[in-house]
């Protein structure tokens, strides 16, 4: 087929460490052009550099007002966010359209619903292509607060011929929604191959690490004054953070008290390398978040064989509790996440191993894509490919 990839988060290079979902989003598209597709990828532009794109996927940057300022931050209600956000709806729409009557797609994959599956309502009002919607959260938890754009996300949702959603909770909301079965469909990302653990310090015990967002919502804090008093009850190992965000400098300021300086290291964001060596190394992965669905750090610490503690928000408790891959805490229980931490210290290595091997295969990102196939009627390429 050839397949317009609608998205607004796909990264200028592939070691775009603030990249987030985008890097997931590019190992897809990689995906859909090894199996046979040509895949067409339809993004706004985000700065004035020249983006690295894989050679295999044709990449299409449009220009819009708002350059470099992430979707995320653009608040409807303000005029100077809403003039940008019209912006990236009609530079997008044209890009789509004029590429269309040139290429002909036979299938718009729009990655999200708001704003790539609204472009993708549009031509298909108009020329009558198909397409395929993924819900992130955003489409339902920030979107979906908005009356006007609530109805908007509904009906993309209703008038696509494929919907599917990246977190379990968030399929059940978006069909309430919208009245469309809206299944599970994970993201995660390719790993190629296994990466070299960082040196780990001479008798260096429990290794702990944390990668993502300084903010708020993912409890940063929290897991800080946890591993602060999993020290203080005579808990021995080390906290490395990776990430960056508005609570840099507060967590800095934190780790460098007397009780934290000794066992926490928090540095800024990670390159892929330096995530994947990393992640290689450590003993456990955590994700304290006080308001998640499935972030796609938990999908990589799975398919590293790497344990995990989670707070029981969003699907990854559910998760967890299906399939004991880890320990679950209440998300902001600064004792409970000590407790957590103390128990995969004491544990017996490999604990977890099974559990970890039963639930990274449900999230291979070729299986995603094989799913999809499947499901657009073209799972014959897989087929092809495996002959």
């Amino acid at each position: 087929m050839k397949i317009a990839v609608l998205t607004s988060s796909f990264p200028e290079h592939p070691e775009d460490s603030a990249a987030a979902a985008g890097l997931f989003v590019r190992d897809f598209c990689v995906v859909l052009a090894q199996s046979g597709h040509e895949v067409h990828v339809i993004t706004q532009m985000k700065s004035d550099g020249v983006p690295e794109t894989p050679a295999s996927l044709r990449v299409h940057w449009y220009p819009w007002s708002g350059r470099d300022k992430a979707l995320a931050y653009l608040k409807p209600y303000k005029p100077h966010d809403a003039l940008a956000a019209l912006s990236l709806f009609r530079s997008g729409y044209r890009t789509l359209r004029r590429l269309h009557d040139e290429v002909g797609f036979d299938h718009v994959f729009a990655m999200w619903a708001v704003p790539a599956g609204w472009m993708a309502q549009w031509l298909k009002r108009r020329r009558g292509v198909p397409y395929t919607v993924w819900c992130l959260g955003s489409d339902i938890w920030t979107y979906g607060r908005y009356p006007l754009l609530k109805h908007v996300v509904a009906n993309v949702l209703r008038n696509a011929d494929q919907v599917y959603a990246d977190g379990l909770e968030l399929g059940e909301r978006a069909t309430e929604l919208s009245g469309v079965a809206c299944p599970f469909l994970p993201s995660s990302r390719v790993w190629d191959g296994t990466a070299t653990p960082v040196e780990r310090p001479s008798g260096e015990a429990t290794r702990f690490l944390f990668v993502g967002r300084y903010a708020s919502v993912k409890g940063v804090d929290v897991l800080l004054e946890a591993m602060a008093q999993y020290r203080a009850a005579g808990g021995d190992g080390h906290l490395y953070l990776f990430g960056g965000g508005p609570m840099e400098a507060s967590l800095q300021a934190r780790a460098t008290e007397p009780d934290l300086a000794v066992c926490v290291t928090l540095g800024g964001l990670a390159d892929k390398e330096t995530y994947q060596r990393q992640l290689a190394a450590c003993d456990c992965f955590l994700i304290p978040s006080r308001m998640e669905s499935i972030p796609l750090v938990l999908s990589d610490a799975l398919q590293q064989g790497k344990p995990l503690i989670v707070s029981d928000v969003g699907d990854m408790g559910r998760l967890l509790r299906e399939t004991p891959a880890g320990l679950v805490v209440p998300p902001g229980d600064v004792g409970a996440l000590a407790g957590a931490l103390q128990r995969v210290a004491d544990g017996e290595p490999g604990a977890y191993d099974d559990a970890i091997a039963s639930l990274s295969t449900r999230f291979q990102l070729r299986e995603s894509v094989a799913a999809w196939e499947k499901q657009v009627g073209h799972g014959k390429c897989d087929e092809e490919r495996d002959g």
